[in-house]
């Protein structure tokens, strides 16, 4: 009884087979029987991952076409007259065309004169405006000009070995700065890149950056 318990006859050899090559041929079962499974999941689960990297970018899309598109910070440097700007701003939507924000900037750069050398630092705060063309660029393009009305501060220090000559008397300076400026965005995805060229009577210069929704 024993023996039998571990033995069973099978019809198609004619003579029994251990319950161990049966539980061999259940695992293949199994196997085989998984394997055909996971070609059916494959494609599902890819499935499941398009449909929702489809959802992610249909709602980007209708917020990047709502009426909040411009409710965003601003991040980026660049070049300038007066050093490598760093730039940070926040802009809100007023309605589909106009836009107003505020604006910061830091920069320093050296300069060489007669008298010998010397480090300026420039920190600037503003309030600024947007006109956006959306009927000639609509989305994922923005092309907008507008205004900056900014304060700069200014410090300076002397950078020779020499002695200091005492105040510096040379052409830069601070004070209030009108600046017209023209820029552009393009979004790709979640990603929105922008470029800004910028001109006043203190500071003028170019602008790369990235812009971030504030929802």
């Amino acid at each position: 009884m024993v023996l039998s318990s571990f033995r069973q006859y099978d019809p198609a050899l004619g003579s029994f087979r251990s319950k161990n090559n049966y539980f061999y041929l259940l695992l293949m079962r199994i196997q085989l029987k998984c394997s055909a499974a996971k070609h059916h999941l494959l494609p599902a689960i890819l499935a499941v991952c398009f449909l929702g990297v489809n959802d992610h970018s249909a709602q980007a899309q209708v917020q990047l076409n709502s009426g909040d598109r411009f409710d965003l910070i601003n991040v980026g440097l660049g070049m300038s007259t007066r050093g490598l700007p760093i730039y940070a701003g926040i802009e809100q939507s007023i309605d589909d065309h106009i836009s107003a924000g505020l604006m910061a900037s830091f920069q320093s750069y050296g300069e060489n004169s007669v008298s010998g050398s010397w480090t300026h630092q420039y920190f600037g705060i503003g309030l600024q405006g947007h006109y956006h063309f959306i009927e000639l660029a609509p989305p994922p393009f923005d092309f907008y000009a507008g205004l900056t009305l900014g304060w700069f501060g200014h410090k300076y220090r002397w950078a020779d070995t020499g002695p200091s000559p005492g105040t510096y008397a040379g052409l830069a300076m601070g004070g209030m700065q009108l600046a017209g400026h023209l820029g552009g965005r393009y979004t790709y995805k979640d990603w929105t890149m922008m470029a800004q060229l910028s001109g006043g009577s203190l500071v003028s210069g170019f602008l790369v950056g990235l812009s971030f929704p504030l929802k």
